[in-house]
C-alpha cells in the first residue's frame, strides 16, 4: 500500500480543529432561570405600596405646611401695628387740641412750647404722637378739653383709674408708673404725616423733646 504524502496545509489543520472543538452544553448542564417565588412578589409589592403611602403623606404634610406659613406670613400690614397716614401737617393748627386717630390708636398734636400752663406742653415743638394705650392696666386715655385738675382746663385721663396727663404726655397724677408712651412720626416733602405705630417708645420725662418739627407746620 502505497503512502501518498498529505496535502492538507498547517492552516486547513488548525481550522479543523477549531471547528471540532465547538462546545454544546449538555442538557444536563443547562443552567436553570432564576424563579420568583409568590412570596417575593407579595413582598415586593408591599413595599412599593408602603413607600407610595408615605411618600403621598409626607407631599400632604408638606403642602399643608406651606399653606399654613403662606397664610400667616404678613403682607404690608395696615392699620394698627405698621404705618398708618395721619393728614397733612396743614391740618395741624399750632396749640391746637389733640386730635384721635381710631385707626392708629393714638391722639396727635402740633404742640406750641409757649403753651406754659400746669396741663400744657412742657416746652415741647411740633408734632407728637402719643398712643392712647394707658400705661397703668391698658385703658383708652381720652383727650378732656373740659376736665379740670390743678385749677386749669385741659388733660388726658384715663377714666379707668385717674391717671392724668399733660398735652406731651407726661404723667402728673394716678397709679400709671410712667408718662404716656409715643409713636414714630415721619413727615415727607409734601408735609404729608405717617406715623409708625409698630414703633413705640415708652414715655418719660423727655416725651416734649420727642415732638418732630417740620418747615411747613403752621405756626
Amino acid at each position: 500500500m502505497t503512502n501518498e504524502p498529505s496535502t492538507q496545509t498547517p492552516t486547513d489543520a488548525w481550522k479543523q480543529a477549531l471547528a471540532s472543538r465547538k462546545t454544546e452544553v449538555a442538557e444536563a448542564e443547562t443552567l436553570p432561570l432564576a424563579a420568583v417565588s409568590p412570596i417575593d412578589r407579595h413582598v415586593s409589592r408591599r413595599n412599593f405600596i408602603r413607600a407610595s403611602f408615605w411618600g403621598g403623606l409626607g407631599i400632604t404634610l408638606l403642602g399643608s405646611v406651606g399653606l399654613l406659613l403662606d397664610f400667616l406670613w404678613p403682607r404690608g400690614v395696615k392699620g394698627f401695628g405698621g404705618p398708618v397716614p395721619a393728614g397733612n401737617v396743614a391740618d395741624y393748627p399750632r396749640g391746637g387740641e389733640p386730635r384721635a386717630n381710631s385707626e392708629g390708636q393714638f391722639w396727635i398734636a402740633n404742640l406750641d412750647p409757649g403753651e406754659t400752663r400746669r396741663g400744657g406742653t412742657d416746652g415741647a415743638d411740633g408734632l407728637l404722637a402719643l398712643w392712647r394705650k394707658c400705661p397703668h392696666l391698658g385703658c383708652t386715655v381720652p383727650w378732656r378739653e373740659s376736665f379740670t385738675w390743678e385749677d386749669t382746663q385741659g388733660w388726658y385721663r384715663c377714666p379707668c383709674h385717674g391717671s392724668t396727663y399733660t398735652k406731651s404726655g407726661i404723667r402728673v397724677f394716678g397709679p400709671a408708673a410712667r408718662s404716656m408712651d409715643t409713636m414714630a412720626i415721619e413727615i415727607d416733602a409734601a408735609g404729608n404725616i405717617t406715623v409708625n405705630t409698630g414703633v413705640i417708645t415708652s414715655g418719660g420725662p423727655d416725651n416734649p423733646t420727642r415732638a418732630v418739627q417740620h418747615p411747613m407746620l403752621p405756626s
